[in-house]
């Protein structure tokens, strides 16, 4: 007998599931694309433990009819394309056939449906050991398929799985994502028997993105309605004023299905070069409708990647819709603008021509990319406001005032001395020069302002002095940010904050500790629950670590920002203030100190 066999339907499903459903949010945005094909206009999604043990998708569609239902599991039935000329022209989510063979394999599933004109509804039951069976029941119209206990007959996927929360996590980022897509239609998601969001029919794309990501998004966006020849892009981008530390609020679709595109986001980024700093990222929300023709949506069976067939078309569309907006938020006409702009086609011509050289820029294979973008780095300096608060925050914690140091100076003496050393001056607004016992001591101001706030902290100076605000103030978080904060609000609570959960993901604080001003308190707490999101808390090993983290946070926050201006006062206290036994680095662990000895120095002169 032959070593080599056919395998059998079920195990051949079980394997290319792998490719379809990865993990929770593959099954719910199999479904949830399903019943948007289906004329949705309600979806109901809920799950359980992450979508580990239940998944469940609802929705007012036109439902599956009983001849339908007895072949939907089978592999490549598909209701959307008959011929490879219908394969070219898909403007549905789903037309390979894979997603519900596949989701049953690795599930119990079942499908609950009716359509308009029958007396009743069907259900479908399916599992490896009882195989497939359908039976009458009485149903509204519609569509509910449920899948349970994911992977259970493929331990080795199901050990691949992250951790609830997480795997929560990107299923609401998902929804979320999804949402904006479509705000004609209505969504409410429900976990673990809580409801977590519910947004209405019909509502507008404006008021999905106030749903979502809240005040700040909407009073700092631009309108985009950018058409060119069988490109037609809309949405909304967020001004220069303000930009984010990770890609939370980027959105971008593509004849409304969300996607992933190297190419695409690089024309954002190229066009938001100039406008914010080279490390922030940009917020958007936005749709590119094309001719279905030029563009290929079977690269992948998750069809989250896309080809374009003229992908310089796209690119430059895309670039100057954005950075057309972005001029005129600004009211950028110069010269020098007039002059790229004509200059955009061939200064672009390297990065267009390696679109076509480069293999695969859609695997995310970690290639490096030099910035191609027509315009020179002219990101503006730091906002004197801000560096202002950043000065003054430093200032309250410290206990710093001018007087103070006035007097300190009439009864000590010259305020260049310290204890650790005579101040020789600031550098670059950044580095603290100091002499000290034939040595050149540089200081990194914000390390050192970060390390002696860190060190307060876990010392819990100053905790129990906290500031009651006379109105409070309301936050409006991201998902994910509010469902860091519930993990975590304990943290808070101990170093001072009084937080109150107002529903919505909004968040009321009434009481801060001292050394936070009130001004600054939303970007803080933003910026802080940002940290935390990128530092991956799953991976903390005990509440102190968290803890910890949280404060380093905090500190690095709160503290004298590089790039800050100091006075000699304020030098003075600083150095003054540090190290009775503090670390030689930032919480981060970056240094605080570099040293140059006199020796050294002379041996660089050759003396």
């Amino acid at each position: 007998m032959g070593k080599i066999i056919k395998l059998n339907n079920l195990l051949i499903n079980q394997i290319s599931a792998g490719e379809v459903v990865e993990r929770p949010v593959s099954i719910v945005k199999e479904l949830v694309e399903n019943s948007i094909d289906a004329k949705a206009t309600n979806i109901k999604i809920e799950i359980k433990d992450g979508g580990k043990t239940y998944i469940g998708v609802g929705d007012n569609g036109e439902g599956i009819g009983k001849s339908d239902l007895e072949i939907c599991l089978q592999k490549h039935t598909t209701s959307k394309i008959k011929d490879i000329n219908d394969l070219f022209n898909i403007m549905t989510f789903g037309f390979r056939g894979e997603a519900l063979a596949s989701i049953s394999s690795i599930s119990q599933f079942e499908i609950l449906t009716k359509i308009g004109d029958e007396t009743h509804g069907n259900k479908l039951t399916f599992d490896n050991i009882n195989g497939q069976n359908i039976e009458k029941i009485s149903f509204e119209k519609g569509t509910l398929i449920i899948a349970k206990n994911i992977f259970y007959n493929t331990p080795a996927r199901l050990n691949y799985l992250k951790t609830t929360k997480t795997e929560y996590s990107k299923i609401l980022s998902y929804l979320e994502s999804v949402s904006l897509s479509y705000p004609n239609i209505g969504f409410e998601f429900i976990s673990d028997d809580k409801k977590i969001f519910k947004k209405n029919i019909n509502e507008t794309l404006k008021e999905r993105i106030y749903d979502i990501y809240g005040d700040d998004f909407i009073d700092n966006m631009l309108e985009i309605d950018f058409k060119t020849t069988g490109i037609h892009i809309t949405g909304y981008i967020t001004t220069p004023k303000i930009s984010f530390t990770n890609k939370n609020k980027q959105n971008l679709f593509v004849n409304k299905r969300p996607i992933t595109s190297f190419l695409i986001s690089r024309a954002i980024f190229d066009a938001y070069n100039r406008f914010i700093p080279h490390q922030n990222q940009p917020g958007y929300v936005l749709n590119i409708e094309v001719d279905p023709t030029i563009v290929d949506v079977n690269v992948h069976p998750r069809k989250q990647e896309v080809r374009f067939e003229n992908e310089q078309n796209i690119f430059r569309a895309v670039y100057h819709a954005i950075l057309d907006n972005l001029e005129k938020s600004v009211l950028i006409k110069d010269e020098n603008t007039s002059f790229l702009k004509e200059n955009y086609n061939q200064t672009n011509t390297s990065f267009l021509n390696n679109i076509s050289q480069t293999k695969s820029y859609y695997t995310g294979s970690g290639t490096k990319f030099k910035s191609y973008s027509p315009y020179k780095d002219t990101s503006p300096n730091p906002n004197q406001n801000n560096i202002i608060d950043a000065i003054n925050f430093t200032k309250s914690f410290l206990n710093e005032d001018e007087t103070q140091i006035n007097n300190n100076f009439e009864n000590n003496g010259d305020l260049h001395y310290t204890k650790l050393g005579k101040i020789i001056g600031q550098t670059f607004n950044s580095y603290i020069i100091v002499e000290k016992d034939k040595k050149i001591i540089i200081f990194d101001q914000h390390a050192l302002a970060e390390r002696i706030i860190y060190e307060k902290l876990v010392n819990n100076e100053k905790i129990t002095n906290s500031q009651k605000l006379l109105l409070g103030e309301n936050i409006k978080l991201l998902s994910k940010e509010f469902l860091i904060f519930e993990n975590y609000k304990d943290i808070f609570l101990d170093m001072g904050f009084e937080i109150e959960d107002m529903g919505n993901n909004i968040i009321n604080i009434s009481s801060i500790p001292d050394f936070i001003k009130k001004e600054n308190l939303k970007e803080i707490i933003l910026n802080i629950l940002q940290d935390i999101d990128l530092g991956k808390t799953k991976d903390f090993k005990s509440i102190d670590e968290v803890k910890n983290k949280i404060m380093a946070y905090t500190a690095c926050r709160s503290a004298i920002k590089f790039g800050n201006k100091l006075n000699l006062f304020e030098i003075n206290k600083l150095l003054n203030d540090a190290f009775d036994g503090y670390s030689l680095t930032c919480p981060h662990g970056r240094p605080v100190i570099f040293e140059i000895d006199l020796e050294e120095l002379k041996n660089k002169y050759e003396r």
